[in-house]
């Protein structure tokens, strides 16, 4: 008697197109892992990118002697805020607007109100709020304080406060769904 040529059928074999569509997935997932690294990777250069002109802006046109920390702030324009020292070896701030290479407004660091009293300010109005961050911002052409919190509203909140005279510019409140 003769044997016909077919493998023995088990139940722990899986049809052809199943290991074929596990291949396929596999491969595509390890694709949009990789795109998404490079992604992440990009996106987070794009945010220092300009930092080291920004520092040597200050340095030779801005007198500054040195320079200690470097933000950026996307208003309407990107502007580099510069922190460090002047000849003196006091502390000063300088607000940078690299697109038109132009210093707009440097400021000492006695001039301003403190990030602490802005901050210490505004939790007094509002005990019940959640504090997000509080940073350097340029706003209606002058330097101010950006207070982010949530309110008692539970509303997501911009509040940008004068640096100099700690006059209240503008607030921005938004309804989260």
């Amino acid at each position: 008697m003769k044997m016909i040529g077919t493998q023995p059928s088990s139940r722990y074999t899986v049809p052809r197109w199943m290991k074929w569509t596990l291949v396929i997935g596999s491969i595509l997932c390890f694709i949009i892992f990789l795109l998404g690294m490079w992604m992440y990777s990009h996106i987070n250069a794009s945010k220092t990118q300009d930092f080291d002109r920004a520092e040597s802006f200050a340095t030779q046109e801005a007198g500054f002697r040195q320079v200690d920390k470097v933000t950026r702030y996307n208003g309407k324009s990107v502007i580099h805020i510069v922190q460090g020292a002047n000849e003196e070896g006091e502390s000063i701030y300088g607000f940078i607007n690299l697109a038109d290479n132009k210093l707009l407004i440097t400021l000492d660091a006695e001039q301003m109100i403190s990030k602490e009293a802005v901050r210490n300010d505004s939790e007094a109005s509002c005990s019940s709020c959640e504090w997000i961050d509080t940073q350097l911002a340029y706003e209606e052409n002058r330097p101010v304080w950006e207070l982010t919190y949530k309110d008692e509203s539970n509303r997501y909140v911009f509040e940008y406060i004068d640096v100099e005279n700690g006059e209240r510019i503008q607030r921005f409140a938004f309804r989260q769904s």
